[in-house]
């Protein structure tokens, strides 16, 4: 499943034995890769940090490039408020995924 990294969609992590596994949960203990890039420089972010974002954003772009397993994406995950860069996998369903998810992963009878 690929996800996107829109708005309002917050995912976590587990560690499985097919590896690391993200799912939807308000805690967002998960973040897809690319850092924000500053549309101007200012006092919080000057020319040196923008800098290394542009060069971070490009590695970190070279190996989604490189990616052969569609199932997975390039990703930072959170554990004790630091973050570490893993390949995720998604496709767990819990109880923050919409009613109509849960339903059919569930295979729930209609009422």
């Amino acid at each position: 499943m690929q996800v996107k990294g829109g708005k309002g969609t917050k995912y976590s992590w587990i560690l499985s034995t097919d590896g690391v596994v993200c799912y939807k949960n308000p805690t967002a203990f998960q973040t897809l890769t690319n850092l924000w890039e500053a549309g101007e420089l200012s006092t919080w972010h000057d020319a040196d940090l923008a800098k290394a974002t542009k060069k971070i954003n490009t590695i970190l772009g070279d190996l989604e490039k490189k990616n052969k397993d569609s199932k997975r994406k390039l990703s930072f995950v959170q554990f004790q408020n630091r973050h570490f860069l893993v390949w995720a996998n998604y496709g767990f369903v819990g109880p923050d995924d919409d009613d109509a998810t849960i339903e059919k992963t569930l295979r729930l009878k209609q009422k």
